[in-house]
């Protein structure tokens, strides 16, 4: 008999076009940690009296759909749960993607180079249309190369600006953004072209994401929690982001908390989400992260806390499904706690004059890919300094976030990936 196991677990979210319907395709798998999204009906026991001792069997009472999931904090699915709570982000390209041919010697008379598909030849001299003349050293060649790319009327190799090197063809796609990712190399092996890419394709292409708060409207999910050895299937529907947590820290493994409200659970014996489309994973770490204020690295942080929230009022009506109408948001929090070894005045100064500051909680990787949030207007309370022993002196604030005089908003969540869009 097959046991269900969290090693075999899976989900896959999607974002729905009409509230509580799960679409028919457009799933994404999502990598998580944890989850506790579930359906749950209590019993109401009889209050009824007149049949002895022993009481009358109990009744059903309404069910209640919600729950948190833990998920990795990463580059690519960490946006559907940043969309979930603040609404679709705005996308614009910030690094073009590049790529390079490097040459060991001089190509051989009728190698090739392939550039986003289309083939340049090599070729002694009397060199036309697609073709290179192989000039007096490597050199000259690539010079020639990168005029012949440069003039191209090939739409697809038109999209990037060439240029020779001593020893390398290098490029850079003309459009800023993650499009560029997808533009291919490649180079002859016979005849030889002593050319290596540095990749099939070009990289290091990236869009920045950007999240805004203070949106009335919040986009529902669909989201299927299988356990396919049993096999047990549950989509969920309806699913609106109540929350969205994390802590940051010196060391560890990075998660984050997503607390969620659903309209209902529908169980079936085979997946309804297809095949979901997969991810990239890319995890940021906590070694990755940083706190600034007002712009300037902020020291002697030992921890801290954020919690975005979208306190969510449940529409419970009277339905014959059981089922809730919505979960519409009202006025939303930003709020946490950092923990401080007591070295400076900057933060106590502030909390005693009642200031606001504006606090960014960042996490770089080397690739490039970021997640930055910006909380534009910090309250910092008057904290208890306590001396527990002859350690060093901590000190708690616990703050909280409000709408920014500029901007005009609360809070800003940047996220900066390889992806074109969140669907």
């Amino acid at each position: 008999m097959a046991r269900a196991q969290g090693a075999r677990a899976q989900m896959a979210l999607a974002f729905e076009t009409v509230y509580g319907t799960p679409p028919g395709a457009g799933f994404t798998q999502m990598p998580f940690i944890t989850s506790s999204l579930a359906a749950e009906q209590p019993l109401l026991a009889s209050e009824l009296l007149g049949y002895g001792r022993d009481p009358r069997a109990p009744l059903l009472d309404a069910i209640t759909t919600d729950g948190d999931v833990e998920v990795p904090i990463d580059a690519i699915g960490f946006g559907f749960w940043l969309k979930a709570a603040f609404g679709a982000p705005t996308t614009a390209g910030t690094v073009a993607a590049t790529g390079s041919i490097t040459f060991s010697v001089q190509p051989a008379v009728n190698a090739t180079v392939t550039i986003n598909g289309t083939a340049f030849t090599f070729v002694a001299s009397g060199a036309v249309g697609n073709q290179v003349n192989i000039g007096a050293n490597l050199a000259a060649t690539l010079t020639a190369l990168a005029v012949v790319l440069n003039a191209s009327v090939v739409a697809g190799v038109a999209l990037a600006t060439y240029i020779g090197t001593a020893t390398a063809l290098t490029m850079v796609y003309d459009v800023l953004g993650s499009t560029g990712n997808t533009f291919t190399l490649a180079a002859s092996i016979a005849p030889a072209s002593n050319g290596t890419v540095s990749a099939t394709t070009l990289t290091g292409g990236l869009n920045a994401h950007t999240f805004l708060s203070g949106s009335w409207t919040l986009p529902s999910m669909s989201i299927e929690v299988g356990m396919p050895e049993v096999p047990r299937f549950a989509m969920y529907s309806g699913c609106v982001l109540d929350s969205l947590s994390w802590q940051m820290e010196r060391s560890g493994l990075l998660g984050a908390k997503a607390m969620l409200v659903a309209q209902g659970e529908t169980i079936a014996a085979a997946t309804t989400a297809g095949t979901p489309a997969a991810i990239a994973l890319k995890r940021f770490g906590h070694f990755n992260g940083a706190i600034k204020r007002d712009g300037v690295a902020l020291g002697n942080i030992v921890s801290a806390d954020l919690t975005y929230a979208n306190n969510l009022d449940r529409i419970e009506t009277i339905r014959s499904d059981a089922k809730i109408d919505g979960a519409d948001p009202t006025i939303a929090a930003l709020t946490g706690k950092i923990d401080v070894r007591f070295a400076d005045t900057t933060l106590l100064t502030q909390a005693i004059n009642g200031t606001a500051a504006a606090l960014e909680f960042s996490y770089l990787l080397g690739s490039g890919e970021s997640l930055t949030l910006t909380a534009h207007a910090v309250y910092l309370p008057r904290p208890r300094i306590e001396i527990k022993g002859p350690k060093g002196v901590q000190a708690s604030f616990d703050w909280q976030a409000a709408l920014a005089t500029s901007p005009a908003r609360m809070c800003t969540v940047v996220l900066v990936n390889t992806l074109a869009g969140y669907p």
